[in-house]
């Protein structure tokens, strides 16, 4: 599985090589690119005349809502008029719902073709479009439908970020926090070493810490590749994170901002059951903190019997039951089996139940 490469200002060199040593040779190239991440697109053609290779582009308007089987269908139709065949390249240029569906659309075009991410936030830089995971949500819940389907390549480059929303790099920076986590302490102290500003900009310190990310992940699932065991670790603050995305109905609250919730949620959940001590809960809930991280959920949190019902909806539910990682200390993350979903909802209540906050996207 390759490694994703990153840089600043290296896009089109490092497309066009990685395209020159695909076997065989690519026959035509597709490029599906989200219309916010338009900053792209010179780079990417470029690359492609530079490599020789004729290019169709696609683009859409990506969006949770709109990473959906119909979507799927759409672009998939504009694909084969595009005239797509089994030796053609997909390239899913933009956020992590676009490397979701975009991996996922050439899981299932021809029974597969291959394709390359080129991840334009920081969320997809250090999380979404590494380790082979696509998929499409459904009514029910969050990448229901989806296929493993890793990419050939992974190409990030950071001064497409310099355009990037201040909400976007917060997505991204819950994700660096559940990796820090993971990681341990050298990470973590180094986020806590740097300033704020630096990390919300695509300069070295960014660039450094996306790679380690990513060099994180892209170790873990070299071992996993199909989360049957380790992978599961890079979970954290997803159960959780997935229930309150859907409560808030995917518009209230973004990805990144949900995982950094869904971690809190398991500080409190670790904390009420005496796993954790409380002086790493403060730790972290410090650090989440001075990233600008969210603490409270965006307007009034569901009852009590509709986050357990958002919670079982989780794919990575058995017989009724939750898997929940709980983030014990620093580069130690304690994985429980069989948790019923009405204490999981009890932990989101007393975590984030007490004080109703103003809606984000009014």
């Amino acid at each position: 599985m390759s490694r994703p490469r990153y840089g600043r200002g290296t896009l089109r060199r490092d497309l066009a090589a990685a395209v020159r040593r695909l076997e065989p040779r690519p026959g035509s190239v597709l490029v599906l690119l989200d219309r916010r991440a338009a900053v792209a697109r010179r780079p990417i053609a470029a690359a492609l005349a530079d490599a020789g290779l004729p290019a169709r582009w696609i683009s859409w308007s990506a969006s949770e809502r709109r990473k959906t089987l119909a979507a799927l269908e759409r672009l998939g139709r504009a694909a084969v008029r595009a005239g797509v065949d089994r030796r053609s390249l997909l390239l899913a240029a933009g956020g992590g719902v676009t490397t979701d569906l975009g991996g996922f659309l050439a899981a299932t075009l021809l029974r597969g073709i291959r394709w390359g991410a080129i991840p334009t936030t920081l969320l997809g830089l250090v999380d979404a479009a590494l380790g082979g995971k696509t998929a499409v949500d459904l009514p029910e819940g969050k990448n229901l439908l989806g296929a493993f389907h890793p990419p050939q390549f992974v190409i990030g480059d950071l001064a497409l970020l310099r355009t990037l929303p201040a909400r976007e790099w917060s997505c991204g920076l819950g994700e660096v926090l559940k990796s820090a986590l993971i990681a341990g302490e050298p990470l973590l102290r180094r986020l806590e070493r740097t300033p704020p500003a630096d990390l919300r900009r695509p300069g070295a310190a960014t660039l450094r810490i996306a790679q380690d990310c990513a060099d994180l992940k892209m170790e873990v699932v070299e071992q996993d590749p199909r989360e049957s065991g380790l992978r599961k670790v890079l979970n954290l603050g997803h159960s959780f994170g997935h229930a309150l995305e859907a409560a808030a109905g995917y518009r209230r609250l973004a990805h990144g901002e949900a995982v950094a919730l869904g971690i809190l949620c398991a500080l409190r959940f670790g904390e009420d059951a005496g796993l954790l001590e409380r002086a790493f809960s403060t730790r972290v809930r410090g650090l989440a903190r001075r990233l600008g991280l969210p603490a409270a959920f965006p307007g009034r949190l569901p009852a009590t019997t509709d986050l357990r019902r958002l919670l079982q909806r989780d794919k990575k539910a058995r017989s009724g039951n939750l898997e929940l990682l709980i983030p014990v200390r620093a580069g130690e993350i304690l994985l429980l089996e069989c948790v019923a979903p009405a204490a999981a909802a009890a932990a989101i209540r007393r975590e984030l139940g007490a004080t109703p906050t103003p809606d984000a996207s009014a």
